[in-house]
């Protein structure tokens, strides 16, 4: 018996060596301290929670968890397990009323016991005091029962208790700062999993790219992006750049067949069409977006890639139309071939490698299969948002283009980049003017 439990601590802690759990939390700065909501979407799961931006988040590791947590609904999660003396053990009330929490070792002699009334929903508790060895933690109701194994390695002996989350003081926990007034919200995770977080507060909204490798404090940097119609977008740092991480939306909605006047947008469905509600933003004509203002780029890599008096046009007071250069900058920091966009205005081609895939939202159906590379890795979250002719929609699902504020020949061809849903590449070319494409704008 002996042997075989070292074995399976072993086993144990191989798992272990493979596979980390961590604690985020979260924090702002800039135009807020404070944050309001954080939205997780774990893009290589393709899988989506909200919770409160006092609250942490507890990314628990799938591998080796789902065989140390016994009962067929899994529907109590262990974490650290393998641990070192302590635990928390995470589980749903699904009614209210009195349940009892268990713990035994692995002879079957219980050593700890409380007894609580818990309200429907979702609960945290603390096993603490855990010597080396196998154990198992049992929680009782009328309603539901649990049963997770938990796994030991701690040199020290200690008197194993149960507790709240809410009432164990920190200092248990060396290196851990005061977090006992936050709610722990927990969600699976698997090693190298991309995560992409959206801080709320406010107006203010910011997306925070992340691959944890260890316990940490994201702080979301709040920049106002609010245009002149009261929309508020969502901000993402790319390199040296901040882009807006959603789609220009500014203007008067009117349906396609309507000639665009000055300050209007045509909007499409992703059923290519009409509708007001223009789920993938705005399509602008280059004129109306530019609202007067004349062509213009930068001379070359940054600092340069600036025009000398940047282009406001539509976008949001603070913010620009992007240059042909600016572009560039952006496709030199999105992916693994920085060298094949040089900063001129001569070359038009399918250029990079992996750039256009990590630009691209996923885990939609919003793209047409196969949205070939699609990561999203930079956290732009680009959309198919097709295009405008001639009274007309076309490509949706298909295609994005994005307006640059720099012409190719005057009155007639303005630089455009162009996202496509069989490449991972990103297209570079002049289109018409009178063209209706998206528009991301980029701070000052």
């Amino acid at each position: 018996m002996k042997i075989r439990t070292i074995l399976f601590l072993l086993v144990l802690y191989t798992v272990k060596t493979q596979s980390q759990n961590y604690q985020i939390d979260f924090t702002g700065s800039g135009a807020s301290t404070t944050v309001d909501s954080v939205k997780v979407e774990n893009l290589t799961q393709c899988k989506t929670l909200t919770l409160g931006g006092s609250d942490i988040l507890q990314l628990v590791a799938s591998a080796g968890i789902d065989e140390l947590n016994a009962g067929a609904a899994n529907e109590m999660c262990i974490s650290p397990n393998p641990a070192t003396g302590i635990c928390l053990a995470d589980f749903e009330a699904t009614a209210s009323g009195p349940v009892t929490i268990s713990l035994y070792d692995i002879g079957g002699k219980r050593i700890s016991q409380v007894r609580e009334s818990l309200t429907k929903g979702h609960h945290t508790y603390q096993v603490i005091g855990l010597c080396n060895g196998i154990f198992t933690l049992k929680v009782e109701s009328e309603e539901y029962c649990y049963n997770a194994k938990i796994v030991s390695m701690n040199s020290t002996r200690d008197n194993a208790e149960i507790k709240p989350v809410e009432t164990i003081p920190n200092s248990i926990i060396p290196g851990e700062t005061d977090k006992s007034h936050k709610s722990t919200i927990t969600m699976q995770y698997t090693t190298g999993d991309l995560l992409k977080l959206t801080g709320k507060s406010g107006i203010y909204r910011t997306v925070f790219m992340l691959v944890p490798s260890i316990n940490q404090t994201v702080t979301f940097n709040f920049v106002a992006c609010t245009d002149g119609d009261g929309n508020n977008y969502s901000v993402v740092q790319i390199g040296s750049q901040l882009w807006m991480a959603e789609n220009l939306n500014a203007g008067t909605y009117v349906p396609v067949t309507t000639p665009q006047a000055s300050g209007t947008k045509f909007c499409q469905n992703y059923s290519g069409q009409n509708d007001p509600t223009c789920p993938m933003g705005g399509l602008y004509v280059w004129a109306n977006l530019m609202q007067g203002a004349a062509s213009c780029n930068g001379s070359g890599a940054p600092p340069n890639d600036k025009c000398t008096t940047p282009v406001q046009g539509l976008c949001p007071a603070g913010w620009h139309v992007p240059t042909h250069y600016e572009w560039t900058t952006l496709e030199n920091n999105a992916g693994s071939n920085p060298g094949a966009f040089p900063y001129d205005e001569t070359t038009i081609s399918i250029l990079g490698s992996d750039e256009g895939g990590n630009l691209k939202e996923t885990c939609t159906s919003h793209w047409w299969a196969p949205n070939a590379g699609a990561t999203n890795a930079t956290g732009f979250t680009a959309l198919p948002g097709g295009s405008a002719w001639q009274g007309v929609f076309d490509d949706f699902g298909q295609s994005g283009y994005y307006w640059s504020c720099t012409e190719q020949i005057p009155f007639y061809s303005a630089w455009v980049r162009g996202l496509n849903y069989s490449l991972s590449t990103i297209g570079r070319s002049s289109y018409f003017e009178e063209s209706g494409f998206n528009v991301r704008c980029v701070k000052d």
